[in-house]
């Protein structure tokens, strides 16, 4: 694998997300602290004046810390959070159907996030073939999101030692046209920006 040469770090943890296009398929990825930099994205995002939808696959939302950011600006988190819509899946099948309803819907003004969509697929109830087949179809309908200009953005740990993981997550990154990956050193963060996809050599 090659690493595309456009690349970029900042400790601003809003820059990624101000600087995206909309359009192409973003994923951010790294050990711990993703989906708390999620949060701070959708609290940027309806700021902006976008809603905000949550395909959480592993309940990684938390209203809380939404709240906890808007109170830093001295403002209140209801507004915020009405902006807010969060739909749970718990099986495979629930975030395949669900993905499927997020590219018919096409609500406007709309963001989609992906919380930890690889986990349920590697659950031990489910079978390695079957896992690896539903993940790859779950590839599929992900790659239809900015051709269908549905905005997307997927969060993902990089740490499951599943060896479909192992298969699948590589796939996820060419996928993708903006990898963001964060690096957390104590309390502090980085996000490295790849602005090309990963490409197998």
């Amino acid at each position: 694998m090659i690493l595309a040469e456009q690349t970029h770090t900042s400790t601003n943890v809003y820059e990624p997300i101000q600087n995206w296009n909309g359009k192409d398929l973003g994923l951010l990825t790294g050990n711990r602290g993703m989906y708390r930099i999620a949060h701070f994205w959708q609290y940027a995002l309806v700021c902006s004046g976008f809603q905000v939808f949550n395909l959480d696959c592993a309940i990684r939302f938390n209203p809380f810390t939404i709240a906890e950011e808007t109170r830093k600006q001295n403002l209140a988190p209801e507004p915020f959070l009405e902006q807010i819509q969060i739909q749970r899946a718990f099986t495979p099948y629930q975030i395949l159907d669900a993905l499927q309803k997020m590219l018919s819907s096409k609500e406007e003004n709309t963001v989609y996030f992906l919380l930890a969509p690889c986990k349920q697929f590697l659950d031990g109830d489910v079978k390695d073939d079957e896992g690896l087949f539903l993940l790859n179809l779950m590839l599929e309908f992900i790659k239809q999101f900015p051709s269908e200009n549905v905005p997307l953005l997927i969060i993902e740990s990089w740490k499951y030692s599943h060896k479909n993981f192992q298969i699948f997550f590589p796939k996820l990154l060419r996928t993708t046209q903006n990898l963001w990956e964060l690096k957390m050193e104590k309390d502090f963060s980085r996000i490295r920006t790849r602005k090309t996809s990963i490409t197998g050599h």
